[in-house]
């Protein structure tokens, strides 16, 4: 039995996950690719969440590879899909949103995030989503 408390985590990280990736969208149409690809990560890692509640894991860190995989093994081949969009989206609240240190020079997000990551980020946020979505279902959540 889950707990309700963690019921109504993993819905309300879900239907932020949805609003995440909607704004990821609308960030890459206006061109605006930090935006695009920090909401892509967001997306992804709130959808990550939103499995781990029904697992009765809270997470508040943006580090969730270990936990992914040692909470969501029933996902099968999924869970790949899962660790690598978390592995590439990896710190994309921060490259999206800080300055770095590229050799000896100081790169903006504008310098770094490009189109394509912006479009790669997104497709491994509909594709959590979807998988999301049906754990959601498969436990009677949504």
């Amino acid at each position: 039995m889950i707990p309700r408390k963690y019921k109504e985590f993993a819905k309300a990280y879900f239907s932020i996950a949805i609003k995440d990736n909607q704004r990821a969208k609308q960030a890459l149409s206006l061109r605006d690719y930090p935006e695009c690809f920090f909401y892509s990560q967001q997306s992804v890692e709130k959808s990550v969440k939103t499995m781990l509640e029904v697992k009765l894991v809270y997470k508040k860190e943006h580090e969730l590879i270990a936990d992914a995989s040692n909470n969501l093994q029933e996902l099968g081949k999924d869970l790949d899909i899962v660790l690598e969009a978390l592995d590439y989206l990896s710190g994309g609240w921060s490259i999206s949103r800080y300055p770095v240190i590229n050799g000896q020079d100081i790169k903006t997000p504008e310098e770094i995030i490009t189109e394509e990551m912006c479009r790669q980020g997104i497709d491994y946020s509909e594709k959590v989503l979807k998988i999301a979505e049906s754990f959601l279902r498969k436990y009677g959540i949504i």
